[in-house]
This record gives C-alpha cells, structure tokens and sequence, in this order.
C-alpha cells in the first residue's frame, strides 16, 4: 500500500525549515486507548496498532514498534516510505537528529514531561533548536481529521466503587501535606474517574470522560469538564466539594492562582504543555508520582467482589462461544468478524454488561501469530477447518472489566501446535500457582511463564501480564508481569489485578495465548499468591497431558471442575453436556 502522507509531511517539514518531527501515537491526556480525532501516527504511516511512535525527517521516515506489531506493522506499512524499527532502538535513532544547527520538532501537549526534559537535555548538548508545534503540524495536513465528540459523564456509585470520593479527595490532599505540595495537576483520565466516581464514553470501550484536575491544599478542587454533559443529579454532588469549569477553558488553569506556588505533576505520565504552562505563570513544578496510582491499583472488597461478579457473567459468554465455535456444522461460512459478533452477542445479555473492553482479536491461522491483531471489517478472513482460532476479547461491566483469551483447535491439531500449546498452558499453570514473598516484583517472576517454551529456544515478545482496572482501563498502571528489559515493574501488592496471558506465536502460520485474569492475594507465612477470577474451559484437543506433571495436571484438572461448577447452571441442557465432556480430568 503505498503512502502518500509521508512526502507531504516531508514537504512541510522543509517549507517550515525543520530536520525532523517526532510523533508519539497519544493524545494530550498520554492515553494509550485515544479518540480518533488523536490517531495522527496512524494517519501519517498506515500503522494501527496501540502503540508505537515515528521520527519523520526530510528524507527518512522510521517507525518503531514493538514485537506485538512487529508482524502487523510490516503487512500495513510502505516499506519504500518507511523504515520499521523496535522500540528498543528508539533513543539510539533519535541521538542521531540531534546535530549543530538543526531543527527537530514536536508537539509538547503529546510529549510526557519526562520525554521532553531528556530531549531538551539532548538538544542543549548538540546545539540542536527544539522547536515545539502549534498546531500540531499533522492536523495542518489531516483533511478530513474527526472531530471530537464528547458522550455524557455518569456516576460511577458507592455500590460499585466501594469507596466516597470525599475520603478518596481527602487521602489526596494528605498526601500533598506529606509532600510539601500546595497543589496538584492530574490529566490521567482513569485517575480522575476512579478519585471522583465518574465515568463516560469519550473513549471507545474504556468508559472515561475527558477532564483535567487541580487539587489544592487550601482551596476546592476544579475539575474541567464538558459541565454540560453532567446530569443536574452529579452536577450537585460534584459542586458540593469542587469548583467546575469547562474543560476550553483549560489553558487558563494556573492563571489566576497566587504566585510562586508549588504544583505537583507525575512527570511520566503528564503532558510537557502543563508543566511549560506551570512556569510561564511563575510556579514551581515539582515531580511526584500520581497519588492515585496505587490505591487505584489496589482494589478494595467492593471492587474484588464486583470483578469475580463480572468474570463469572463473562465466562459464561465465553463458555457459550466455544461450544457454538467447537460444534459448528461448517465452520468455513464463519468468519473472524461473524464470530467477534457471535461473542459480542452472547456478552450483550449479561446483566451489567456496558460495552466490550476493547476492539476483540478474532484470528484464524496465520493472523492469530500477530499478536494484537484487528480483522479488516471489509474483507473478513474466513474460518478454516484444521486450523488454529484465537479469540483475545473482554467485556466492561459496572461491577468490573474483563480481559480473557482462549485459542482452540478447529478440527484436528498437528504434533508441533499441541506441543506448543501445552507448553504455554504449564508456563501459564507455573505462574498461576506460585508463591512469592512480599516485595516481589512482576519482573521477578516473569521467567516461570516462558520457562517451558525457552527449553526448546521459543518465546514471546510481550509482557506475560499487565494491571486490570475496576470498570476503567484493561490496561491499567503500574502493575505488570514481564521481563525486565520490557518495562518498569512495581512491586505486587494485596488487591491488585493481573493477567496471565503467556503466548507462542510462529510467523505465517499460528498463534497460541491463553489468559485469564489474577488477583494478588496474601497467602501463609507473610507470602502471597493468585486467586484465579477467570472461568471458562481450556481446549483439551490442544493438551498433551504426558507433558504435565503431577501439579500441572491437578491444577488443569481442579480449574475444569471449577468452571463447570460455576458455569454450568447458566447453559442450556445441550451446552452444559457439551461443558461436562470437554471438563472431564484429563489422565496420564
């Protein structure tokens, strides 16, 4: 496919005299999951995946990703126009734009305070002018850019949440206290959802509304907001303990506060454009990591509850998916879309179902060994008999998210897919059963999911798990599993939920993932462990169970029972038979 954006963006950089343009694929919140009207990396390159970034110069474009795109990136990109790189190499290829006497361009509202800090750093070393956009120089050129739509904004209540948002404000501000902060600026939209009980649907699948906040020592919290699309009953609550202002208003937001105050931003995660705004109105930023992100983290017992609610209602969706897929009479006038619909279908009637948690991966073959796949709506891949099917989908409930993956076998299996596939089910069952000491990390032990598949030199190039939010984000921050070259880790506390979600993937063939999600629990001897939350049957047609040990084989055979336990008495007759058979214990 050829790309034509790339030569205008070239065009433009020389008619402004800029070397080159640094593009991150985010919007002005650092959101992973971004409205449309946000998608400029997409837009200039062709690449759709969730993550990945370009640096454009005059003559050069290279886009780098990481290895859930690598695949993807490749079948969606102009080769001839752009370079594909791994994220990895990144902070290497950039150092090379900075030369005496160039221009290297950026937009500061889609940059963190922490990226551009280093970058100025790195053009004050090379003599390099930094020069930052406005506007953003890919809207000059995106024609027929979206425009921004803005849903309402509903209460999240106590029900669901477990906890007031005057004790979660409270906690806030006593924090600010501790850290000799008199305010603090907050633009992570699942932050201020989760501390003010709000939720909306300005994003797809992740029910945040767009908003900013200020929290002050002295003063009422202000919250920019689309006030008109509250309702008059959360207009009273909110206005009982903060001040609202509409959100256009946001680049006033320090303006009128006294001078010299000490404002607290979490520099990882905060647009460069607030901390410039901060010093242009003579206040002193100051780097303190977002207060709600650990008691965010950390679910309370409402929010526990809820989820296994939610994973239970989930499951059953699930369950009745593979029974339908498994026993289909011709599954070749099936596809990758009409199945993602069928699930969708089954999870639309489950009691406080919202929306799904994010765009399903429905993937037959050669399409399941890329691991954040998207079906092309316009020209659906058919099913396949004998052929590997993954389906990588969640739901959002009120009473929690979901995140789950199941592959299966249509038809008969070869030799290398069941070994494969039993593989990444023990790495699956060794982490799932671990025990680990307080203070340990998901670094610390992501190597007991590869450690099966690395015997016989195979891998993943993704993390093995990432945090769960509570009717927010399926991708929350900051707790994860993976390796420590991947990505910052936190230790894992009591209350957090992961995923579990080991894959094998071989290029131009198959893929294999099996997920469920986990909860961080304390276990004897001031140790913790997983509490499995996700239920639905694992493919026994994919299981060597001569490959299974002793404990594997009674965790597989344990977890089967469970599920047919806890699932059975919402199918029909034929479903529950067809349950009771593919749950049966496997046997050496």
């Amino acid at each position: 496919m050829k790309n034509f954006k790339i030569a205008k963006i070239q065009q433009n950089l020389k008619n402004k005299n800029i070397d080159s343009l640094i593009i991150n694929r985010t919007d002005e919140f650092l959101n992973e999951y971004i409205p449309q009207d946000a998608e400029r990396l997409f837009w200039a390159t062709d690449f759709s995946g969730s993550a990945g970034r370009t640096i454009i110069s005059q003559n050069k474009a290279n886009l780098f990703v990481d290895g859930r795109y690598t695949f993807q990136a490749k079948e969606q990109i102009d080769g001839d126009a752009i370079s594909l790189l791994h994220l990895n190499d990144f902070s290497k290829e950039l150092n090379k734009h900075f030369n005496k006497n160039k221009c290297v361009a950026l937009d500061p509202k889609l940059h963190s305070i922490e990226e551009v800090n280093k970058i100025i750093e790195l053009a004050n070393k090379n003599e390099t002018k930094l020069h930052f956009t406005n506007p953003n120089l890919i809207d000059e050129l995106w024609i027929d850019r979206p425009k921004r739509k803005y849903s309402s904004i509903f209460d999240h209540p106590i029900n669901y949440a477990g906890i007031e948002t005057l004790n979660k404000v409270e906690k806030f501000i006593q924090e600010l206290k501790n850290n000799h902060l008199d305010s603090y600026f907050l633009s992570s939209l699942d932050s201020i959802a989760w501390l003010l009980n709000l939720r909306g649907d300005d994003i797809f699948h992740t029910p945040l509304p767009f908003a900013y906040l200020l929290i002050s020592v002295e003063s009422k919290p202000v919250l920019y907001v689309h006030i008109e699309k509250l309702n008059t009953d959360l207009k009273i609550r909110l206005n009982k303990f903060l001040i609202l202002e509409p959100i256009e208003k946001i680049d006033n937001i320090f303006n009128n506060l006294r001078n010299n105050l000490k404002i607290g931003f979490d520099y990882k995660n905060t647009s460069y454009f607030f901390y410039n705004l901060a010093l242009e109105n003579n206040h002193t930023p100051s780097n303190l990591q977002n207060p709600c992100l650990i008691p965010k983290a950390i679910k309370n017992e409402t929010e526990l509850e809820g989820s296994r609610k939610a994973h239970i209602r989930d499951g059953v969706s699930i369950t009745k998916f593979l029974c339908w897929l498994k026993n289909h009479q011709s599954v070749e006038t099936e596809n990758e879309i009409s199945a993602a619909n069928k699930l969708l279908s089954f999870r639309e009637s489950n009691d406080l179902f919202h929306s799904i948690s994010f765009e399903s991966i429905s993937a037959i073959g050669k399409n399941a060994a890329l691991p954040h796949y998207r079906a092309d709506k316009n020209n659906p891949v058919a099913l396949k008999n004998n052929c590997i099917y993954l389906s990588d989908s969640g739901g959002q409930y009120y009473d929690g998210t979901t995140d789950i993956t199941r592959t299966i076998i249509l038809g008969e299996p070869d030799r290398e897919q069941i070994d494969r596939f039993t593989r990444v089910l023990k790495g699956h069952i060794n982490l799932s059963t671990h025990i680990f000491s307080n203070g340990t990390k998901g670094t610390d032990i992501d190597y007991l999911a590869r450690r099966s598949l690395q015997e016989i030199d195979c891998d993943y190039d993704h993390g093995t798990g990432h945090g769960i939010g509570s009717f927010l984000s399926v991708h929350e921050a900051p707790q994860r599993i993976s390796k420590k070259t991947m990505f910052e880790s936190v230790e894992l506390l009591p209350g957090m939920i992961l995923s579990n979600e080991p894959g094998y993937y071989k290029e131009g063939e198959y893929g294999i993932r099996i997920e469920n999600i986990v909860v961080v629990k304390d276990a004897k001897e001031n140790n913790l462990k997983f509490e499995n939350i996700s239920w639905a049957p694992i493919d026994r047609d994919l299981i060597d169970p001569n490959m299974l040990n002793d404990n594997e084989l009674k965790w597989i055979n344990e977890y089967h029972q469970n599920v047919y336990e806890k699932i059975s008495n919402f199918l029909t007759p034929e479903e529950k038979r067809w349950l009771q058979e593919v749950t049966k214990p496997l046997k050496l």
